[in-house]
């Protein structure tokens, strides 16, 4: 296996990152998107402020997918199923970002009941934002612990040191 440094795993996250937000994302559409920016509002409707839950902005489930979803594990089809999803979304309301909360959540209810991928994207992002919301803050989510401390876990012990299966000198275990 390649050894990669912390300091190379968070380098290359925000490089790919920011590559994500520039790729063009579909030949159909004239509608460039900025993946996570539009995943982040899509999050904060399913887990909004104001609930006893943490919202998606204070725990973190946009950082987290932005951090997994750069790691090498992470599946390319995965990956373009949520830049296809997204895509989709906002070939549909391509004013979604500029949308209020209630219109947002109206529109995300459209997407789901009235197309083909709307239904499986908004369960995969939703997936990853309650995975976001439970682990370990390594990785970039659940953060200050507050899906632990929502639900009273007691975190088990010993925890990750390092995210992704790597050992203390950056070498992939």
């Amino acid at each position: 296996m390649k050894k990669i440094t912390r300091r190379t795993f968070i380098a290359s996250s925000v490089l790919a990152g920011t590559a994500l937000a520039l790729l063009p994302q579909g030949a159909k559409s004239n509608i460039k998107i900025d993946l996570f920016k539009t995943l982040k509002a899509v999050q904060q409707v399913l887990f909004p402020e104001g609930l006893k839950a943490p919202s998606a902005n204070a725990y973190g489930a946009t950082a987290y997918l932005a951090n997994v979803s750069s790691h090498s594990s992470f599946l390319d089809s995965d990956l373009r199923f949520l830049k296809r999803g997204t895509q989709a979304l906002m070939n549909e309301y391509n004013d979604f970002l500029s949308l209020n909360a209630k219109e947002q959540d109206e529109a995300l209810r459209d997407f789901v009941e009235n197309t083909d991928i709307g239904k499986n994207w908004v369960s995969f992002v939703l997936y990853f934002s309650i995975e976001a919301l439970f682990s370990s803050p390594i990785y970039g989510g659940n953060k200050n612990e507050s899906g632990w401390r929502w639900l009273k876990h007691n975190a088990g012990v010993p925890q990750p040191k390092v995210p992704f299966g790597e050992n203390l000198q950056g070498e992939v275990i």
